[in-house]
């Protein structure tokens, strides 16, 4: 995706989740056991002001406190207005410009434009699944979501640590996109000094194009929106090792 096709998207799912929000903020979120409507406007509002001030700071360690939400009088305002700031500072800043990330792969602006049109999409639906509905979401972005959670949060092996494939692997077609998955452990010991032993996790296989132990095939909404907990899996189709496709979504659960 181009750069500004992630703004345009924190654009649009701010909207969207602003006027979910002002449905009514005291529904409960099915996804989320406890979160409310009113919680997932302030968490995401949060997140929005605390990625912006790291842009806008150039922070390269360390991040700001997230801001405590205000009360719901002033609620929607403080989120749309914190929604516009990101949009802002992002489409002011050099994608390429060095920034504090949690994803060591790619420490920059672009990862936030990225993972902040995720962020957004994500919570959105949250609200409007609480609401009882769920409007368009932009397939090309979903596409890529499901790219973002299976590389990113699911196959990165940081440099202190270390993973052995195993033999399963699982392919996941997303419209006119794939990806080969396999079964992996992680190993390591965290600069913290938290030992990982035989985590379980999943590789991408990029190379491999033969057969596959399962496969679960849908459109990029459908499959985004399973991987991240919030679609079914009876709106995909799935063939295979079920036991597999099972692991494969408690292991996102885990890491997302």
């Amino acid at each position: 995706m181009k750069w500004q096709d992630y703004l345009d998207a924190i654009r649009r799912d701010s909207v969207l989740l602003a006027v979910a929000g002002r449905k009514g903020l005291d529904e409960p979120v099915p996804c989320c056991e406890g979160w409310s409507v009113r919680d997932v406007v302030g968490h995401t509002g949060a997140v929005h002001r605390q990625k912006e001030a790291i842009v806008r700071e150039q922070r390269g360690g360390g991040e700001p406190e997230y801001e405590d939400p205000p009360g719901d009088d002033l609620l929607m305002a403080w989120f749309v207005d914190g929604a516009d700031l990101l949009v802002a500072t992002l489409a002011a800043a050099d994608p390429a410009t060095p920034v504090a990330t949690w994803y060591p792969s790619d420490p920059t602006v672009g990862f936030w434009y990225r993972r902040m049109a995720h962020e957004t999409l994500i919570h959105r639906v949250d609200a409007e699944q609480a609401h009882g509905t769920v409007g368009p979401i932009d397939s090309e972005l979903a596409a890529d979501g499901v790219d973002e959670i299976l590389r990113v949060f699911m196959a990165d092996v940081p440099e202190w640590g270390s993973a052995t494939e195993r033999e399963r692997m699982i392919r996941l077609i997303a419209g006119e996109r794939s990806w080969v998955m396999r079964d992996a452990a992680f190993s390591g010991t965290s600069p913290n000094g938290k030992r990982y032993d035989e985590l379980q996790m999943f590789a991408v296989d990029d190379d491999h194009e033969g057969d596959t132990d399962a496969t679960i095939a849908g459109s990029p909404q459908a499959l985004d929106l399973w991987l991240w907990g919030r679609g079914a899996l009876d709106e995909l189709d799935v063939t295979g090792d079920e036991d597999l496709v099972a692991l494969l979504r408690e292991t996102a659960a885990r890491d997302t």
